[in-house]
């Protein structure tokens, strides 16, 4: 029978030597059945407890009995000063409400809070509540400020420690603040077993509220129900997702960029996930950093990584990161596709992705999509239990050619993607699901990424474009066309990109709006309006046909712009760069959509009315990311209307409005202004779409996701 005599523990630990956590904590919590604490302030009881040895503790039987300190307002504090008068119950409750409202609204405290709150609720903690009155001696305060505690062991054998320190164990690394501690075992003798009586009746005495300076008091029950509410009944899971981020934010090297706090959980769901899952982090959000620290861990471990992205300038993208931040570990990269086809030779992919041996290098693997999704890569990968294969764009995968990378052995996955759905294709998406085992949770949303000034804050200023006559009428036959297709087959709005006929009539409708004829003029107008020099502007066109328009009409109005998409002559890069250095009008044609970083451009455009969700949050984020001095910025976007409200089909307008709106709500409810919203509602009423229409798949006007290198997805 393991009890706390088997330990040689020392009569003291200081951080700057010892390891306190593992030496002396975890031991008497794994041993003990019951841990008697003064704890201070509440705000820090959350964190007093020894998560690695929690879950055996309580597996044990052990109990807590826990006295710890609210914090009052300063009008209570004077009150208890001066001796005025006692607290009540209710401000009592208020007090602990808000302090646990505090807890429960920090990304660090807010598991540890309910972990607390959950094992008040199942009776595993005791909690009391110390109130320090006026005629408090300094004894008695030291008490609470010196933070004493008591470990008993099945045998009745007590150890007691005290000391100044801020405890937040959540991990089996020692914290910065956590300074040194006395250490008093009930079988040492002499000095050490009177110290351990006194501390032991001490805090019998207080707990049952016998010391006149202190009032001790059960939690009142308005705090109590709070509590409960809080606690969720299976806090075990959480105290698994407190230990895996502590474990995430050991391991990362001092030199190297912290992550935020959504990275951190992320990585944590994936490690309990048995490394495999996909994140749905907005765009701009820290994907790639995220990934990059999975990676780390892995080659950490002896392990191999293979990444695929979805094209040419991603690959180089990622080679620069891979190489920038594990510098210290400086891995070997080899490069597939787009011109790199070495790999070809001498079985060197078979070789790179072979098991590693011994203290042999670290290897990455970076390939595009194109090259990755070939019987001659597939064939040449080497089976590894240590290989960890990351997507970037994830959604890819779920295409027809790239499905075969989903046969993929690799018994560690992670894919990337602001939005992993493949609008149109429940089976593609499906089929990524099941491979990746999931979206982990929670997700990182716009919301939460401007909340954590992750990403900047946006003004919407939507623009209405109507269509032709001749547009109106084109819209609606290829309307009645898709009402026909979708009546011979009911499963047919289920699974368009499944049916030929119905896809091509959705592309062609789709066509008529992305290349309305009032587009290339309202483009004139807002950039001519709203451009002022030194700023950097984004258009996002709908074909060359549409940039070359409205790079001709702006120019005609003395506004010379950029170009960049995938057939023009020049550099790529360099136009970038021109763009990032001197400001100016980049008009584009799809190739920004995914992985580009342009910090600095502060104002797009949208021209090319996509419907598919992946598209227009993707352009949306190529503007949010964070810059010096770039505060707010700014999305003007085209939103097809119909001609006219006087003789047409109605069902073929509030399709029409169905589908854009999907968009410009989603672009609205993001934004820094609240009169976006109202010009939704005042749209609907003027065309007579209902308010909440949502309707966002199939035949009422989202596009179907083929992940061709045409003009259209």
């Amino acid at each position: 029978m393991t009890g706390l005599r088997d330990y040689d523990f020392a009569p003291s630990y200081d951080k700057s030597v010892d390891d306190i956590a593992g030496q002396f904590y975890l031991p008497c919590m794994r041993t003990a059945v019951q841990y008697d604490r003064i704890s201070g302030y509440f705000s820090s009881a959350v964190f007093s407890i020894a998560w690695p040895a929690l879950k055996d503790f309580v597996q044990s039987g052990g109990r807590i009995r826990l006295i710890c300190s609210p914090i009052f307002s300063s009008a209570d504090v004077v009150a208890l000063r001066e001796g005025h008068r006692a607290i009540t119950d209710d401000e009592l409750s208020a007090a602990l409400i808000a302090e646990l409202r505090v807890l429960l609204n920090s990304d660090r405290s807010r598991k540890p809070a309910r972990v607390l709150a959950g094992m008040i609720a199942s009776s595993v903690v005791d909690l009391r509540i110390a109130i320090l009155q006026s005629a408090s001696s300094p004894g008695d305060r030291r008490l609470f400020h010196d933070k004493v505690g008591l470990f008993t062991d099945q045998l009745g054998n007590i150890v007691g420690f005290r000391g100044s320190m801020n405890e937040t164990f959540m991990g089996i690394a020692a914290d910065g603040n956590l300074e040194s501690i006395d250490v008093f075992p009930s079988w040492a003798g002499g000095r050490d077993a009177v110290r351990v009586v006194e501390a032991k009746d001490r805090f019998e005495a207080l707990w049952r509220n016998e010391i006149k300076t202190v009032d001790v008091r059960p939690v009142p029950d308005v705090a109590v129900d709070f509590i409960r509410e809080a606690g969720p009944e299976e806090w075990e899971v959480l105290v698994d997702e407190v230990l895996a981020e502590a474990s995430i934010r050991s391991a990362a090297p001092a030199n190297v960029r912290p992550l935020r706090d959504h990275q951190v959980e992320a990585l944590a769901a994936w490690e309990l996930h048995g490394r495999r899952g996909l994140l749905e982090h907005a765009t701009g959000s820290g994907k790639t950093y995220t990934a990059v620290h999975a990676i780390r861990r892995v080659l950490a471990e002896g392990g191999t990584a293979m990444v695929v992205v979805p094209s040419a300038l991603l690959l180089e993208q990622w080679q620069r990161e891979l190489a920038a931040h594990l510098k210290d570990i400086s891995p070997r990269i080899l490069m597939v596709g787009s011109g790199n086809n070495s790999w070809r030779n001498d079985d060197l992919l078979q070789a790179w992705t072979s098991p590693r041996a011994g203290a042999a290098t670290a290897r990455i693997v970076v390939a595009t999509l194109q090259t990755a999704s070939t019987d001659g890569f597939i064939s040449r990968l080497s089976p590894n239990p240590r290989l960890l294969f990351v997507a970037d764009e994830v959604h890819r995968l779920g295409s027809t050619q790239a499905q075969k990378l989903l046969t993929i052995g690799a018994p560690w996955r992670l894919g990337l993607s602001a939005t992993p759905t493949r609008a149109g294709d429940p089976e593609g998406t499906r089929r990524l699901l099941d491979y990746f085992g999931g979206i982990l949770q929670p997700p990182y949303t716009l919301q939460d990424a401007i909340r954590d000034r992750v990403l900047t804050p946006y003004t919407y200023i939507p623009h209405e474009v109507s269509l032709s006559p001749i547009e109106q009428s084109s819209y609606d036959e290829l309307s009645r066309k898709l009402r026909r297709e979708a009546g011979r087959r009911r499963d047919a709005l289920d699974d368009i990109a499944g049916n030929d006929m119905i896809k091509k009539l959705a592309i062609a409708r789709a066509r008529i709006l992305k290349r309305a004829s009032g587009k290339v003029p309202l483009a004139a107008r807002v950039v001519g309006e709203h451009f002022q020099p030194g700023q950097r502007w984004l258009v996002y066109c709908d074909g060359l046909q549409q940039l070359r328009q409205v790079r001709e009409m702006l120019s005609s109005s003395g506004l010379e712009t950029l170009e960049y998409h995938t057939e023009m002559a020049g550099n790529r890069e360099a136009t970038l760069a021109e763009l990032d250095i001197n400001g100016g009008i980049l008009a584009s044609v799809k190739c920004l959509d995914e992985g580009v970083d342009l910090p600095a451009v502060s104002h797009a455009l949208i021209l090319a009315s996509s419907r598919n969700p992946r598209e227009f949050v993707q352009r949306r984020g190529r503007i949010l990311r964070r810059y010096p001095g770039k505060n707010l910025a700014f999305l003007h976007d085209a939103v097809v209307v119909p001609a006219s409200t006087d003789d047409r089909h109605a069902a073929d307008g509030d399709r029409l409005l169905a589908g854009e709106l999907h968009r410009v709500r989603e672009f609205a409810r993001g934004a820094a202004n609240p009169q976006a919203l109202t010009y939704v509602e005042r749209l609907c009423i003027k065309y007579g779409v209902p308010v909440e229409t949502d309707e966002a798949v199939g035949a009422a006007g989202v596009e179907i996701e083929t992940d061709d290198e045409g003009e259209y997805e």
